[in-house]
């Protein structure tokens, strides 16, 4: 039988990261790949992002091209404290990222040095 799709969309995200994909087992904790030294990675594949969100990514991919910079996305709802907003990349600009970030010293988010 096949895989499906999400199967090998997961597979892929994970050897990006020099990881496995985590096995549908029913003991796993939400996260879709095995053991990452610093994320806990949840992939979704589905037939459509929501289109509002899609046109906001777009535009702000649109602005990053033009200026050489990463575009990011970040949207909340109203009333909700701004720390519970989601940032949205596209996956390329994250892999970027990534790269830039091994290559770069220690850095700190709030809390602990990575």
């Amino acid at each position: 039988m096949a895989h499906a799709g999400w199967k090998k969309f997961e597979r892929r995200i994970a050897r990006d990261h020099g990881v496995e994909r985590q096995p549908v087992t029913g003991e796993r904790d939400g996260s879709d790949i095995k053991e990452h030294a610093r994320y806990v990675i949840s992939c979704k594949c589905r037939s459509a992002v929501p289109k509002t969100v899609r046109d906001w990514a777009d535009s702000i991919a649109r602005c990053g091209r033009r200026y050489g910079k990463v575009p990011v996305l970040v949207m909340k709802e109203p009333g909700k404290h701004d720390d519970s907003a989601l940032v949205v990349l596209r996956y390329a600009d994250w892999i970027r990222l990534q790269a830039d970030l091994a290559h770069s010293e220690t850095v700190v988010l709030d809390g602990p040095a990575l």
